[in-house]
């Protein structure tokens, strides 16, 4: 019955925070996010964060030009190319949501680096 109540107030703390629900024994489920960043000439970078009570594992970096032809790299922890830094804050983001462990096998970043629950 506790863990009803906690988890029943812990849903409504996160929604009117806005932000991602942890529940009893689920602290280590592993959310992504993404952040969008212009560049020059017509094209973007897109950053896949994923995170593990609320520490980055692995970053994803997908830059795409007008053409839609990508490059895709993937780095364990925490990654933001220079010209990322220097443009500053990103343009657009997505919020944190957690990704099942049923899926978690579709994630390259997450395989690559053996970081997926399964």
């Amino acid at each position: 019955m506790k863990t009803i109540i906690a988890s029943t107030i812990a849903l409504a703390v996160s929604s009117f925070l806005g932000a991602p629900v942890a529940y009893a024994g689920q602290d280590s489920d592993i959310t992504i996010r993404t952040e969008h960043y212009p560049r020059p000439p017509y094209s973007g970078a897109t950053y896949y964060i994923y995170e593990r009570n609320g520490a980055v594992i692995c970053t994803k970096l997908k830059v795409c030009n007008k053409y839609d032809n990508c490059n895709v790299t993937y780095k364990l922890g925490s990654y933001k190319d220079q010209e990322d830094i220097e443009t500053g804050e990103p343009y657009g983001t997505t919020e944190a949501v957690v990704i099942p462990t049923s899926k978690q096998v579709k994630h390259v970043c997450l395989t690559r680096f053996k970081l997926n629950d399964r």
